[in-house]
């Protein structure tokens, strides 16, 4: 067994979730890889055995199924592979500016309900249909919070899947009157937020989106929403250079290969 403590020095009160049932616990997530010499390939053109983006500093919170880990795949077989994927194109819709295609190159923003609503594509045709999908998560740097209300400290936001808009929109051709395709959206996974403090000036938040990863289909879009009374801007490509950008890690489990290997 393994016990941790948690303290801290500042002028504070934090609570972490110890409630609701026992739904949102600590976890531990513990993760293996096997050993290899071989090196690591270009993740935007095949599978790598090391993650491209390496471990960060970055304060971090993750919105990780409590049954499926980040690195667990579905079926018998260790994850030898993981493929993190930039977005191959981003929009910001604004209900109060209509006509406007934001590309969210600087802010990727959400606010109270359709006010703000953000739109991400990944490309997975770098993914071989015949692969298994352990596990997919998105990554998102929160680095800005503006509430237009004092009694809320905790702001929820919705990630959406649209499978009719994976494939057939670019950055800034999306406006909230030239909306993106929603026949077929569904749920994906909602995760709560927290204002930051300007001096950490960004937070991780990890988001398990496993169910959306469709490998019969060469891209995923996201969809970001909150009803939330809160402006909410995550980092955009172009926000610090790009080095923040929102990004999917794909895990791939060995299953696949061994089939591959037999026929």
């Amino acid at each position: 067994a393994i016990t941790f403590k948690l303290s801290t020095d500042s002028d504070v009160r934090l609570d972490f979730v110890g409630w609701n049932g026992g739904e949102a616990l600590p976890q531990l997530v513990v993760t293996s890889h096997e050993p290899t010499n071989e090196p690591t390939t270009n993740p935007t053109k095949g599978p790598t055995k090391f993650p491209s983006r390496g471990p960060t500093d970055v304060p971090s919170v993750s919105a990780i199924s409590p049954t499926l880990s980040m690195t667990t795949p579905k079926h018998t077989g260790s994850v030898i592979s993981e493929i993190d994927i930039e977005p191959s194109a981003m929009a910001t819709t604004k209900y109060s500016s209509p006509d406007a295609k934001n590309e969210g190159l600087l802010n990727f923003s959400v606010e109270n309900g359709e006010e703000r609503v953000s739109f991400v594509r990944y490309d997975l045709s770098s993914i071989s249909p015949m692969d298994v999908v352990g596990s997919a998560t998105l990554h998102l740097y929160l680095v800005r919070g503006i509430p237009d209300s004092v009694s809320e400290t905790v702001f929820n936001v919705s990630v959406h899947s649209l499978p009719q808009s994976s494939e057939d929109w670019s950055t800034g051709s999306v406006s909230y009157n030239e909306p993106l395709e929603s026949k077929g959206e569904f749920f994906v996974k909602s995760f709560d937020t927290f204002l930051i403090d300007p001096s950490m000036g960004k937070m991780l938040y990890r988001v398990d989106v496993t169910p959306a990863i469709d490998l019969s289909q060469n891209a995923v879009t996201f969809k970001l929403s909150t009803d939330s009374d809160v402006r909410l801007d995550f980092a955009g490509s172009q926000w610090n250079g790009g080095d923040e950008t929102p990004w999917l890690r794909v895990a791939v489990s060995e299953t696949s290969y061994s089939q591959r290997l037999r026929t």
